[in-house]
């Protein structure tokens, strides 16, 4: 079974809240240059260290900048976001129990990060005692290795299976989101045929994306196979650990604005802050659905926060990324609208996922090529076709990055 999981740490312990004790009042931080106490802050209710103190003895260096503390230990920077409980390293983003904040004009950092974390990295050069409550300094001069992942557990495919067939060497599902459904109508469709919305389209296609998945040996887990409503937070918390990718389609409109009807073609979408205008126009369309769920809570407004939330459930976004451009790029080949690459913002049907995810916007119904497109039962099934050579074509280089031990 693949487990597509970038290992990120939710730290037990003291320092992590997970037990009753105390965090420390001060730690003692020893190197070969000598020893200093350096206290503990708990004004935001969680023990913090000041950076300029640890400077004193550590290579650390730190500055703010636009929002976001960043430090470097070592040569190697930790990019903490202000009063958020997370830091990004080598490209990810880690939880933590309590984030770095600015008081009194100095930043302050978790002792959550100095205490559990830096001794990960620096395993030949820094350790940390608990029961002492010391940090300090090893005989080796200090080296960062590359971060690596722990062997992920799987099971192969049965011998003569379609999955051995097509070259898997393990077990994947893939969870297909059919957008919208029930009550939630999706876009009108502005040149689909009279009748049919756009939620009658995301279901003919997922169904057939899940026949072209399943000839080629991966199991599918359909969010819907009938005309349902399915809130967007349920849809990809269907993909957790028996799950592999979860794939949501939907299709594409614009508001009557002069040349509307000539903006056409295929983009793939995954979470992140939305950099163009047009991406947070799909992300406002879409999400606007959670008005159809009548016990739907709302997300904050401010999309930093709600981004950030969201980040403790989806660490998945640089492997979302890559299955977004595949799914693109393989799309695209059959496609007859323009090539839109991909793209990212924040889309709530994905800010669920706990493994990688992505949103499919398979064509314009605003656009009388696109709709003939997406309501041909032979060129839907080519494109559903196509999308799953995509997954396939990404699920093989994760086995291969998995296989290798080199998970990113």
């Amino acid at each position: 079974m693949t487990w597509l999981i970038l290992a990120v740490t939710v730290w037990g312990g003291t320092l992590s809240g997970s037990d009753n004790s105390p965090a420390p009042a001060s730690i003692v931080v020893a190197t070969t240059r000598g020893q200093i106490e350096v206290s503990v802050a708990m004004e935001r209710g969680h023990p913090a260290l000041s950076v300029p103190r640890l400077s004193q003895l550590l290579p650390v260096t730190a500055e703010v900048v636009d929002g976001w503390g960043v430090v470097e230990f070592a040569e190697q920077p930790f990019r903490f976001l202000l009063d958020a409980s997370l830091f990004v390293f080598q490209g990810r983003v880690f939880p933590l129990v309590g984030g770095a904040y600015v008081s009194r004009d100095t930043l302050h950092v978790p002792l959550q990060w100095l205490a559990e974390y830096l001794p990960r990295v620096f395993s030949e050069a820094y350790r940390y005692d608990p029961y002492a409550g010391r940090f300090e300094e090893a005989r080796l001069a200090p080296v960062a290795p590359p971060v690596t992942q722990p062997r992920l557990s799987y099971r192969s495919p049965r011998a003569g299976s379609a999955a051995a067939r097509n070259g898997f060497k393990m077990h994947h599902t893939v969870v297909v989101d059919a957008g919208h459904g029930g009550t939630d109508p999706g876009n009108p469709g502005r040149f689909l045929p009279r009748g049919v919305q756009e939620k009658h389209i995301t279901l003919a296609l997922a169904k057939e994306l899940q026949d072209e998945l399943h000839k080629r040996g991966v199991d599918v887990v359909m969010t819907r196979s009938g005309d349902t409503l399915i809130s967007l937070r349920d849809r990809a918390r269907m993909c957790r650990d028996d799950c592999s990718a979860f794939v949501s389609i939907h299709v594409n409109s614009l508001n009557p604005t002069p040349g509307y009807e000539n903006i056409s073609g295929l983009e793939t979408y995954f979470l992140s802050a939305a950099r163009t205008r047009e991406a947070a126009r799909v992300a406002a369309m879409e999400n606007d659905a959670v008005r159809y769920e009548t016990d739907a809570v709302l997300e904050e407004d401010d999309p930093l926060a709600f981004i950030v939330k969201d980040l403790y459930r989806n660490e998945y976004l640089r492997e979302s990324a890559l299955l977004a451009e595949v799914i693109q790029e393989h799309g695209a080949r059959v496609h007859p609208g323009r090539d839109r690459g991909v793209s990212q913002a924040i889309l709530s049907v994905l800010s669920h996922a706990e493994r990688p995810a992505v949103l499919v916007e398979a064509g314009f119904a605003t656009n009388r090529q696109d709709a003939r497109f997406l309501t041909s039962a032979t060129q839907r099934q080519q494109f559903a076709e196509a999308v799953a050579q995509g997954i396939v074509a990404y699920l093989r280089r994760y086995e291969e990055k998995v296989l290798a031990g080199n998970v990113p």
